[in-house]
């Protein structure tokens, strides 16, 4: 078979959909399952297959890190930001089971800037509240969401100011950790 038609990791075959690219070869979906949900196409990109392979014994050691996390402050949302005041840790996650997610848990240390900014869309007025995280994670160096639950709001209604505060909420609650100081960017 043409290594372009199996996966670079596991060597099945590759589907149609779903499949990321690397520096040398594709990945396929369930190789990509248990990747951080934070990686995009550029960081796949980026990565050879031993960067990929030390990328998934990064995400089983976030597994044992789960176990002592103690995210008793949260941030509720679209992605909910847990805090673990105590060990100078977070995660952000979709899902309430962080476990079952297997969340990445990050060192508050890590966060070296954060920003909120509107994102717009060709031909309309409609936008989304981001929220930006640039790290310097040895796995994952940006952590970037949409907070509106539905895309395309409408700028300074309810639902456009209600997102606003939620992405303040959980620049608050960054800022609440001793020590750290980020001011809100705005940009498009």
């Amino acid at each position: 078979m043409n290594d372009e038609k199996v996966c670079a990791l596991c060597g099945k075959p590759l589907s149609r959909y779903g499949n990321k690219k690397i520096k040398d070869g594709t990945l396929c979906r369930n190789c990509i399952k248990p990747a951080s949900p934070w990686l995009s196409d550029d960081d796949y990109l980026k990565m050879d297959l031993d960067a990929y392979r030390k990328h998934l014994e990064y995400r089983l050691e976030n597994l044992k890190k789960l176990e002592d996390f103690k995210g008793e402050k949260s941030v509720e949302g679209k992605y909910s930001l847990y805090l673990d005041d105590a060990n100078k840790l977070f995660a952000i996650s979709k899902r309430k089971d962080l476990k079952k997610e297997n969340a990445d848990v990050i060192s508050l240390d890590d966060v070296k800037e954060i920003s909120i900014f509107e994102e717009g869309y060709p031909d309309s007025e409609d936008v989304d509240i981001c929220f930006d995280l640039k790290l310097a994670n040895e796995q994952i160096d940006n952590i970037c969401f949409r907070v509106n639950e539905f895309p395309g709001l409408i700028k300074g209604g309810e639902e456009h100011q209600a997102a606003i505060d939620l992405a303040m909420s959980y620049l608050n609650a960054f800022e609440a950790e001793d020590g750290l100081d980020f001011e809100q960017v705005e940009g498009e």
